[in-house]
């Protein structure tokens, strides 16, 4: 299984990627949010043989959705017509720890995907 974690941001998107034969995330890119973004996911879903998406997903500290919870679903709707099974994860302190290690939003991409990862071991 090749696996796609993404990130969501109002202006851009970062994207990563891992495997079920080595389940270790690694940051593929960022891309802009733009009207074509859902084209942009299909061809890179094509090149990478992805078949299972993770996005990130809002929480509040205490567990709750947060206020961008709202976005990310509408994002995760549109997903759907893709046709490949997505997952939410949950993304608290992701950002903060790519941005506190001078990395982007395709660092914390990883950060997501590979914590999805590791609860499924």
């Amino acid at each position: 299984m090749n696996y796609l974690g993404i990130d969501y941001g109002q202006s851009k998107i970062g994207l990563a990627k891992a495997s079920s034969e080595l389940p270790i995330a690694t940051p593929l890119g960022v891309i802009k949010n733009k009207s074509a973004i859902f084209e942009d996911l299909e061809i890179i879903i094509a090149e990478e043989g992805i078949t299972q998406i993770v996005v990130g997903y809002p929480l509040s500290l205490s567990g709750e959705a947060g206020p961008q919870a709202k976005e990310v679903d509408a994002f995760i709707e549109q997903l759907r017509s893709l046709s490949i099974p997505i997952a939410k994860q949950d993304e608290r302190f992701s950002t903060k720890s790519a941005v506190a290690s001078g990395d982007d939003d395709a660092s914390a991409a990883a950060l997501i995907l590979q914590t999805y990862l590791d609860s499924r071991r």
